[in-house]
C-alpha cells in the first residue's frame, strides 16, 4: 500500500524553494516496496531518482505542491506523522525478523 502523510515545513532549502512537502511511501518491506513506490511514483510524474534513502525501511519520496493531490487521486492512503513513523517502525521490526 502506498501512503502519504501531511504537509510539513521542515526548515531546508527545498521547503524554501517549493514550500512545504509530504512523504510518499509504501508499507511493504524490501525490493518488493521499492519497486511499488518506484512505479507509483512514475504514474503521477515523479523521476525514479528522486528516491529519498534508497533501499532502507525509511525510503521515501519528498512530495511538493500539486503532486500530493495526484498522490491522493491516484490512489494513495492519506495519514498522519504518527501513522507514517508506525509503519517505518514495522518495516524496521519485519527486516529485522527476516534476518
Amino acid at each position: 500500500m502506498i501512503v502519504i502523510d501531511e504537509f510539513r515545513d521542515w526548515g531546508h532549502a527545498l521547503n524554501r524553494k517549493y514550500g512545504p512537502s509530504a512523504h510518499l511511501c509504501s508499507d511493504i518491506v524490501g525490493e518488493a516496496g521499492t519497486e511499488e513506490l518506484v512505479a507509483f511514483a512514475r504514474c503521477i510524474g515523479m523521476r525514479a531518482s528522486w528516491l529519498q534513502k534508497p533501499g532502507t525501511t525509511h525510503e521515501h519520496f519528498d512530495v511538493f505542491a500539486s503532486r500530493r493531490e495526484r498522490a491522493l487521486a491516484a490512489g494513495a492512503r492519506e495519514v498522519d506523522k504518527y501513522e507514517i513513523v508506525a509503519i517505518w517502525k514495522a518495516k524496521r521490526a519485519a527486516l529485522a525478523e527476516a534476518r
